[in-house]
């Protein structure tokens, strides 16, 4: 069986994953599913926290998606993002100014976020029909504030930050919207839609540093390629538990559901930078929501971890399901044009 295009099955890698030898004391988290970077201990004050992402979907401002999507991950662990390489791969054919507004728009990122860029590689590469970049980005992390995806324990409450689903709703208005308009979407809630990349944008530093002000976050995870619903499991296998879920519950932004209903995807399983889920004590809550809510932030409660034996549901209004899998993100399936779902969007 060929692989389809999207994240490797979660069996597969979990079983490379576990191949791999313990060989270097200094790895304080290794390679493992659900954990959003890996973190160094070299002996000082503060961990190493490192994160590699590329971009694949989006070709518009490239350079700052680079660094947001993987400024989220080391948000997560409560880390500051301080230096970053990349890899530009870029298809033949490309024209000199086309090079220089991506290396631009990099730089133009790194200034903006007080990050340094410290070296990379470039090249044009055969095969190609899109620049794609690849990101390392390296953060500082205080020993005792250290957060992590497996953090999350029986009894916590699970806070969304942010709605469903800024990123992919943005990627499909901007280089979609003829496709859109096509199928009756009006122009003017297309360009509102595309606006998302800008603000609220994808990054979710705001919303990390809002939760996790006070130190009393157990967990954070960044939903991304497939959707909310991918994230939360990912959540779930980090952590080795249950969860309920309230459907009715989480934000989905309007704009997005009728995007998706156009084009028969599920907002659930559509690529959602720009949000971010976290566990917490119950009792926090309120003060988490007041928090986020001051900073101009959408947020809801939308659920709690449950025993692992009690499984993963989805509660949705008058009926319980488990909660549903997304083996590819809805932007990569509608990509490359498989049918709708035939249930449409949640």
């Amino acid at each position: 069986m060929l692989l389809p295009a999207g994240k490797l099955p979660v069996d597969l890698l979990r079983k490379f994953l576990r191949s791999l030898p313990a060989t270097d004391s200094s790895v304080t988290i290794g390679p493992a599913v659900g954990e959003d970077a890996a973190v160094l201990d070299l002996g000082g004050p503060k961990l190493v926290v490192v994160k590699t992402d590329p971009i694949t979907f989006a070709t518009h401002d490239i350079g700052r998606y680079l660094l947001a999507v993987n400024s989220n991950d080391l948000a997560t662990m409560g880390a500051r993002p301080r230096w970053l390489v990349v890899t530009t791969l870029l298809p033949e054919g490309i024209s000199p100014e086309r090079v220089e507004v991506i290396l631009e728009s990099v730089r133009q990122a790194c200034l903006e976020a007080g990050v340094a860029l410290v070296g990379g590689h470039t090249e044009i590469t055969l095969g190609l029909d899109r620049p794609i970049l690849i990101g390392c980005l390296l953060g500082t992390v205080a020993r005792g504030r250290l957060v992590r995806t497996s953090g999350a324990g029986v009894g916590d409450a699970l806070v969304l930050a942010g709605g469903i689903a800024i990123e992919g709703s943005a990627i499909l208005a901007s280089e979609h919207g003829e496709q859109l308009r096509n199928r009756g979407v009006s122009p003017a809630l297309i360009e509102t839609a595309a606006s998302w990349r800008h603000d609220p944008g994808i990054s979710i530093l705001g919303a990390a540093n809002a939760l996790n002000a006070t130190g009393v976050v157990h967990a954070m995870h960044d939903p991304t390629e497939g959707g909310l619903i991918t994230a939360l499991h990912e959540l779930a296998d980090a952590a080795g538990v249950g969860l309920r879920i309230d459907g009715k519950a989480i934000p989905i932004l309007p704009a997005c559901r009728i995007i998706c209903e156009a084009l028969g995807l599920d907002p659930l399983g559509l690529l959602a930078s720009g949000s971010l889920v976290a566990a917490l004590d119950p009792a926090e809550v309120p003060a988490a929501l007041n928090r986020l809510e001051a900073c101009g932030i959408p947020s809801a409660h939308i659920g709690e971890i449950v025993p692992a034996g009690q499984s993963r549901i989805l509660n949705d209004g008058d009926r319980s399901q488990a909660l549903p899998t997304f083996s590819r993100d809805e932007l990569a399936r509608y990509l490359e044009g498989e049918s709708p779902r035939k249930n449409g969007c949640k």
